[in-house]
């Protein structure tokens, strides 16, 4: 079923409007009005889609989800749950470098509740799914899955902090080489 254009220019619209507020402010400051008002979408229009602040905040950090959500496990080994880590942690960097400096903003804006935090919960939630499902087809992990999903979530998103709020002069490439290294050299001497 084709979705309604009005309906997602609404969405994009109202998408929009938060992504740029919260890089003026923090979130917890930021109403239903702001946002309208920024969207110049009617509060009845946005209640028409959303509940609240909250329930976009989450459709906002859905749509950068799809950046990392299309990639899975392509062998169920541990070369292959590598490769899938690389994918995803690639995918994420480059949706990352597309707004760089908005991010970098928005980050600084809400530092007690960072929107990184947002996509390390979700992206942690994808490679549990992932590689419960390996465990599912006798792939044997190191650890248990839990704490390796929290484990490659967590280095990710705060190697990609350190990049966008520290504002590090290194290539996405060379961050995902860093990465790759890492994981290569899961006991490091």
């Amino acid at each position: 079923m084709k979705e309604d254009l009005r309906i997602k220019r609404t969405h994009k619209l109202l998408s929009e409007a938060l992504v740029l507020l919260m890089s003026e402010k923090p979130f917890e400051k930021i109403t239903v009005v702001d946002i309208c008002e920024r969207a110049m979408v009617h509060r009845a229009t946005f209640y028409a889609h959303f509940a609240d602040k909250y329930e976009l905040l989450k459709f906002v950090l859905q749509t950068f989800e799809a950046a990392f959500d299309n990639e899975d496990v392509t062998t169920h080994d541990i070369a292959g749950y590598r490769s899938y880590y690389l994918s995803v942690a690639s995918d994420i960097i480059d949706e990352i470098a597309k707004r760089k400096d908005l991010m970098a903003t928005i980050i600084h804006k809400n530092q007690e509740e960072s929107f990184l935090a947002g996509i390390r919960y979700r992206l942690t939630d994808k490679i549990l799914e992932k590689l419960l499902k390996c465990n599912d087809n006798g792939m044997v992990l190191p650890v248990p899955a839990e704490v390796l999903a929290r484990f490659y979530a967590g280095a990710c998103m705060s190697i990609l902090e350190w990049w966008i709020v520290d504002g590090q002069d290194i290539s996405k490439e060379q961050l995902v080489s860093y990465l790759n290294r890492l994981i290569l050299n899961e006991h490091l001497s």
